[in-house]
C-alpha cells in the first residue's frame, strides 16, 4: 500500500498489471500459426493414408492440431470482440467466413467418392455429407467420422461456439483477473473429467471393436466434449485484454509445449494412448496452446518481428482453413488410386503398411492442396466471403473503423 500524502516530486508507483488492451492489434504471427497446425493434421492423415516407417507416433500428434484450431479460434474471436456488436451480424460474418468453403470441402469429396459407394448406402452418405454442409455432422454420433471428408465434423462444433460466443464473449470481459485464472483451472478440470469419464465407461482396450461405440465417439469428437477448448481460448484472450502478461516468453511456452508432446510420445504405447477415442491429447495440449498462442500474441502486440508474421507464413496461414478441409480428400484419392482402396474405411481397418515410397507420393498430395488452396483462397474463398460480409456481418459497434479489426480474420 502506499500512503495517501501527496508525493509531487515521486514517479506514480507502477501498476500490478498492464493496461487493458484495446482489441486493435492485429496479430500476423497467430495467422502463421495457423498453417503449422493445419500441416500437423495433415501429417497426423499421412498415418493412415499414405503411411512412412518410423513416424507413425510422431506424426500422431498432428491430431492435436484441431484441438489448437478450437483454442485459437476462441482467441481471436474475443480478441476482436467489440461491445454492442449485434449478434445478427456476428453470426453473419462467421457464416461469410466458414460457410463457402465448407459447402466445396463437403461437396466435392461427395462428387469423388459417390460412384464407388456400394449399393444401399448412397442415400445414408449423401445425408452425411448434407449434415456436414448444414453445420450438423457433429450432433450424429454415427455420421461424425462418416462420410467422404471426415474433417468436417470440427466445424459443426465450430458452429456451436459461434452460436454461444455474443452471449459469453461481453460476460468474460466483466470479469475479474482472478475469475479468470480460476476459470481456466476449471475448464482443464472439465477436459479431464470428460476423458476420465470415458475411460470409466468405455476401458481402453488395445484392439477396440468400433462397434457400439457411439456414447464414446461422441465424448470425444462432440460440440459438448471440445467445448472447453474453446472456452480456454476465450480466457486467455480476455486476461490479455484486460492487461494480464504471461511471465512465458514464445521460446519457453514452445519449450513447455514440446516438453508435452516429448511426454506423450515417449507414452505411445499405453493402452490409453493407441486409438484417438481413448487418447488424452486434447487434455494435455489446449493449455500448452493456450501459452503458446498468449506468448505469441504478446510478441506481436510488443511490435518485434516474427518469422510467423512474414508474407510467406501469412499467405499460407490464409490458406490454411481451405487447406484443412480438402487435404484428406487430395490425400485419399492419391492413396485410393495407388493402393487400390475405394472407401475411406478400408484404410482405417485394414492398415496400408509402411513405405518410404509413399513419401513421393504424400509430397505430391502436399503441393497439389497448397496449390489448390491458393486457387480457392483467391478466387472462391476471399471474394465470396468479402460479398458475404457486405450483406450480413456489418457492425454497429463504436470504433471499428479505427481499430482495423475487420483485417484480424478468426481461425477454423
Amino acid at each position: 500500500m502506499t500512503s495517501s500524502a501527496p508525493r509531487p516530486k515521486s514517479p506514480p508507483a507502477a501498476p500490478a498489471a498492464a493496461p487493458a488492451t484495446l482489441p486493435g492489434t492485429r496479430l500476423n504471427s497467430l495467422t502463421g500459426l495457423r498453417w503449422i497446425a493445419a500441416f500437423a493434421v495433415f501429417l497426423n492423415h499421412l498415418t493412415t493414408l499414405l503411411p512412412l516407417p518410423h513416424t507413425d507416433a510422431v506424426f500422431a500428434l498432428g491430431a492435436s492440431g484441431v484441438t489448437f484450431f478450437f483454442v485459437l479460434s476462441g482467441f481471436v474471436l474475443t480478441w476482436t470482440f467489440l461491445e454492442g456488436d449485434r449478434a445478427g451480424a456476428f453470426y453473419g460474418r462467421r457464416f461469410a467466413r466458414i460457410w463457402p468453403v465448407l459447402a466445396a470441402g463437403a461437396l466435392l469429396p461427395l462428387a469423388l467418392q459417390l460412384p464407388g459407394v456400394p449399393d444401399g448406402e448412397t442415400g445414408e452418405v449423401v445425408l452425411m455429407a448434407v449434415s456436414a454442409v448444414l453445420l450438423l455432422q457433429a450432433w450424429v454420433p454415427g455420421w461424425i467420422l462418416g462420410g467422404t471428408s471426415p474433417v468436417t465434423w470440427s466445424l459443426a462444433c465450430e458452429a456451436f461456439f459461434y452460436a454461444l460466443f455474443p452471449f459469453l464473449g461481453g460476460f468474460a470481459l466483466r470479469r475479474s483477473l482472478r475469475w479468470l485464472a480460476g476459470a481456466a483451472v476449471v475448464l482443464v478440470l472439465i477436459g479431464w473429467g470428460i476423458k476420465v469419464w470415458l475411460w470409466e465407461a468405455y476401458p481402453p482396450q488395445a484392439r477396440p471393436a468400433f462397434t457400439g461405440m457411439d456414447g464414446l465417439i461422441f465424448g470425444v469428437y462432440s460440440p459438448i466434449a471440445r467445448i472447453w477448448e474453446f472456452l480456454l481460448g476465450v480466457v486467455a484472450a480476455t486476461a490479455v485484454r484486460k492487461g494480464w502478461r504471461s511471465p512465458l516468453g514464445t521460446g519457453a511456452a514452445t519449450t513447455v509445449l514440446a516438453a508435452g508432446l516429448l511426454v506423450l510420445w515417449l507414452l505411445r504405447d499405453e493402452t490409453w494412448r493407441a486409438f484417438v477415442v481413448y487418447d488424452a491429447l486434447g487434455q494435455v495440449t489446449a493449455p500448452l496452446y493456450a501459452l503458446v498462442v498468449v506468448a505469441v500474441a504478446q510478441r506481436d502486440m510488443s511490435g518485434r518481428s516474427s518469422w510467423l508474421g512474414t508474407r510467406p507464413m501469412v499467405f499460407l496461414g490464409e490458406w490454411s482453413y481451405a487447406f484443412y478441409l480438402l487435404h484428406f480428400t487430395v490425400l485419399f484419392e492419391i492413396a485410393s488410386a495407388v493402393f487400390d482402396r475405394k472407401s475411406i474405411i478400408e484404410f482405417y481397418m485394414m492398415p496400408v503398411e509402411a513405405s518410404w515410397s509413399n513419401a513421393g507420393w504424400a509430397l505430391l498430395a502436399l503441393g497439389i492442396t497448397t496449390a489448390l488452396c491458393a486457387l480457392v483462397y483467391r478466387f472462391y474463398e476471399r471474394p465470396l466471403e468479402l460479398r458475404l460480409r457486405v450483406r450480413m456481418g456489418s457492425r454497429n459497434a463504436p470504433r471499428v473503423e479505427s481499430t482495423g479489426l475487420e483485417a484480424q480474420r478468426d481461425p477454423v
